[in-house]
């Protein structure tokens, strides 16, 4: 019996479970079979191009925020491109003192926190909404919001921008939201923009904590909950606030945890809208930070590849520590559901 792209198997034993069928999975398995290829050498085949594509760039950008910037164009055979004959590790610290990367990394910190946190709440809310209550206008929504993940981000940069400028003035008293501030910590003052408008925290957290994407990845894992576990759920709660916090929400971690990452990194890597909207030192975060290195005659590369290093090491720790949990939950997940 074929429900919903899925059929059920009846083993020896007796027992039903629940096989995924995909026609283009299906189809793959197929070709490899008559191929002849075995699994393990399509496993060592992948993990090779992955390190060619991805592991290979990261080693080259490390060895070369280990050189100088006479060795790094001395190049005199291939192993030179991954291997310093001297190692520079004076390069970190001078990052830290031509620049105030220091202050660049903590920006891009509590943007990433921040628009990861209220991309979660937001998104998952949106998608409780648009997957498990009953009300009008929800199908006109979902679709308006289908169409609008196909417009691509270079169409709304230009009015997001003028809606941002524009804020403060639409705001009472004006003064009040578009003045600089500044905070003092051990008798130090530390400049933290305004409060809305350009130059702001505002305008760099809010565009990150909405995506289309996030919603949609969230409204398919709440699909996925038995109807009846929900019906049960109402009986025993009796709101959808309960229902959402006690029930939906742990049974979709892994959806959260993913969505939190994907957030996480995107604002940590984010480099087109911080350009268009912050014009000080002060509120720039990393990326943008890094292009004190660049200029119209030269590129200190060496310095540049240790910047970028130090970029990547935060996310490089946050995808560890998410993908391990991730594992664990989807593994616990597909035991319960092989046990129902």
């Amino acid at each position: 019996m074929v429900d919903s792209g899925e059929i059920k198997v009846n083993f020896q034993q007796g027992d039903k479970r629940r096989v995924s069928f995909h026609p283009i999975s299906s189809l793959v398995t197929m070709l490899i079979s008559k191929a002849g290829i075995s699994e393990k050498v399509l496993s060592v085949f992948a993990g090779l191009l992955l390190m060619i594509f991805f592991v290979i760039p990261f080693l080259w950008m490390l060895a070369t925020s280990l050189k100088s910037d006479n060795e790094l164009f001395e190049v005199m055979d291939c192993l030179s491109l991954f291997f310093p004959r001297h190692f520079r590790w004076g390069n970190y610290q001078e990052i830290f003192m031509k620049i105030p990367f220091l202050r660049y990394l903590l920006n891009s910190l509590l943007v990433a926190l921040c628009s990861a946190m209220l991309e979660t709440a937001m998104t998952s809310l949106a998608a409780f909404g648009l997957s498990r209550m009953r009300w009008k206008a929800r199908s006109m929504i979902h679709r308006m919001l289908f169409l609008s993940w196909l417009v691509p981000f270079s169409l709304v940069l230009i009015p997001r921008f003028l809606i941002f400028a524009c804020l403060p003035d639409l705001l009472w008293p004006s003064d009040f939201w578009s003045s600089w501030r500044v905070i003092e910590l051990g008798g130090v003052v530390y400049p933290v923009g305004r409060l809305v408008g350009l130059d702001s925290f505002f305008a760099l957290i809010l565009p990150g904590s909405l995506s289309i994407t996030a919603t949609f990845l969230l409204i398919t894992a709440m699909n996925r909950i038995s109807p009846q576990l929900l019906e049960t759920a109402y009986l025993e709660a009796g709101s959808n606030l309960r229902v959402y916090w006690d029930i939906v929400l742990p049974l979709i971690r892994p959806s959260l945890i993913t969505v939190a990452f994907i957030a996480f990194l995107s604002s940590w890597q984010g480099f087109t809208w911080p350009l268009v909207v912050t014009s000080t030192m002060e509120m720039q975060t990393a990326p943008i930070g890094l292009r004190a290195f660049q200029n119209l005659h030269s590129t200190q590369w060496c310095l540049l590849m240790a910047g970028s290093v130090v970029l990547t090491l935060p996310s490089l720790g946050f995808l560890f520590l998410a993908q391990r949990y991730m594992i664990d939950r989807f593994q616990l997940s597909e035991l319960s559901e092989s046990r129902m």
